[in-house]
């Protein structure tokens, strides 16, 4: 299969280059839709597959394939949009069936603050994965996104995550070995 890796940074990434062309996007939505977009156009692949660190919001730990999508740092519920949802594009809230990934520019400290209002529950927070999986849309690529919990989003969690940003990438290792084996495409 053709296939890249995209991480938000290095740190994350450790070891991956032995299966695919890895393209670091740096932090945020708006970083990543560029690296990304531009990713797609040099390999042109048949899948993304992102790996990288979130937030924990619910009692989950370790390493997490995403379900669902949402950027929750939209909020238009002054228009009578749903918190979460991006207007006039034909998007909805999910139903809640496996792992729910909200995505926004702001790194989580405090959940219950940072993530009132919106109608789905989130088991975990990135800064990346929603931007990600919208340009993989466009391009018709498939994507797919495995997360580590790096920390519970919460007072610590600066902390927390730079003593664990490296701790899950043996696990994101083993799922490739697994699963995916060597990507086709090569730097």
């Amino acid at each position: 299969m053709k296939y890249i890796i995209v991480t938000a940074l290095e740190d994350e990434a450790q070891g991956l280059e032995k299966f695919a062309p890895v393209i670091h996007t740096g932090i945020g939505k708006i970083n990543a839709t560029i690296k990304l977009y531009e990713a797609i156009l040099r390999y042109e692949p048949e899948l993304v597959i992102n790996y990288g660190t979130a937030g924990g919001i619910t009692a989950l730990v370790g390493l997490h394939k995403i379900a669902h999508f949402v950027q929750i740092d939209m909020d238009v519920r002054a228009l009578d949009f749903p918190r979460g949802v991006t207007p006039l594009t034909g998007e909805e809230l999910p139903i809640k069936t496996g792992v729910v990934l909200g995505t926004g520019d702001s790194f989580i400290t405090n959940a219950e603050k940072q993530l009132e209002g919106l109608g789905v529950e989130i088991d975990l927070v990135d800064m990346e994965g929603y931007a990600l999986k919208k340009v993989c849309e466009h391009h018709g690529v498939a994507f797919e996104a495995y997360k580590f919990i790096s920390d519970d989003a919460n007072e610590s969690a600066g902390n927390d995550w730079k003593s664990a940003v490296k701790n899950g990438t043996h696990l994101f290792i083993e799922l490739l070995e697994d699963k995916y084996s060597r990507s086709q495409l090569r730097v």
